[in-house]
């Protein structure tokens, strides 16, 4: 086999980032035609195609060239790790929504206070386009829900975590130490409408025969939690805080039924090894996050 070079590897994950070879060689500072045949230099040593070049439509990483790209950027990060330099270079996190406000200081604040010289990227959607994105290399490593996992990737627990039902101090359901699912049905709710978690929330009121007043959707769940705040609904969250964003006090009931966890983790390609940083950044968030 030729040799593969760190610098193919840069460009391919560039192509896989941007996936264009023109935006790639921007990010790369070279021409375009250093970034195709470096391509195909990287092609030939592999003996696979990696990529599909379509003229209007940019460039598609092919399945290998996704799991060759996701092995890049780890050997790239542990390069710059043995070489004396663990904390530079791009490091992108992908995370769910609900999930950022509690991972991104962390990350954030790992990087400047131990790795100035990395530049983090933040890219938040859906559980299913950031696994997407994950496993096509253009990310490092994801935070969501273990409910969102597909069977592709491997988890790392983080912190465990339940359903509890949200609801306003003054609700009728506030004073109590815990509730039944049953007991929401007399209650309008509301839900946070972004998948898989709409289909979980009324697919687990539905398992325990609960059909529920849903009243509101949002796909924003500080939009939840504010009518939740004003008593307007009750609301199955997880991440427990002590008001709404318009400083309405919230209470969070534990569920007497069990119904399981649905624990916050980081996920990686399942098989591929983690880069120093990301394990670091992984391990910061087994210790800090809240219980």
């Amino acid at each position: 086999m030729k040799d593969v070079t760190l610098r193919q590897l840069e460009y391919l994950v560039a192509i896989a980032q941007d996936e264009s070879i023109s935006r790639a060689a921007v990010r790369c500072h070279v021409s375009q035609a250093a970034i195709s045949q470096a391509l195909r230099e990287l092609e030939g040593a592999l003996g696979v195609q990696l990529a599909v070049r379509r003229t209007a439509k940019g460039v598609h990483l092919t399945a290998a060239g996704r799991a060759a790209a996701t092995r890049a950027r780890g050997v790239l990060h542990d390069v710059r790790q043995l070489a004396g330099h663990p904390g530079t270079g791009r490091l992108t996190v992908g995370c769910f929504p609900s999930v950022s406000a509690q991972v991104v200081p962390e990350v954030a604040g790992l990087l400047r206070d131990r790795f100035p010289d990395a530049q983090l990227e933040i890219m938040e959607g859906s559980a299913a386009v950031l696994q997407e994105r994950l496993l096509r290399g253009q990310v490092d490593v994801c935070f969501l829900y273990e409910m969102q996992l597909q069977p592709e990737v491997e988890p790392t627990l983080l912190r465990e975590r339940r359903f509890k039902v949200a609801v306003a101090a003054d609700h009728p359901l506030a004073a109590r130490p815990d509730v039944r699912l049953a007991d929401l049905a007399d209650h309008p709710g509301a839900l946070l409408n972004v998948e898989p978690a709409s289909f979980l929330n009324e697919a687990l009121l539905a398992r325990f025969g609960v059909v529920p007043q849903i009243a509101y959707r949002s796909t924003d769940v500080l939009t939840v939690r504010a009518l939740v705040g004003r008593g307007l609904a009750w609301a199955l969250l997880m991440t427990e805080v002590a008001s709404s964003h318009e400083g309405r006090p919230l209470r969070f009931l534990p569920i007497v039924e069990d119904i399981g966890t649905n624990s916050l983790v980081a996920a990686l390609p399942r098989g591929i090894r983690a880069s120093g940083l990301v394990e670091q950044v992984v391990e910061q968030c087994q210790q800090v996050l809240p219980p």
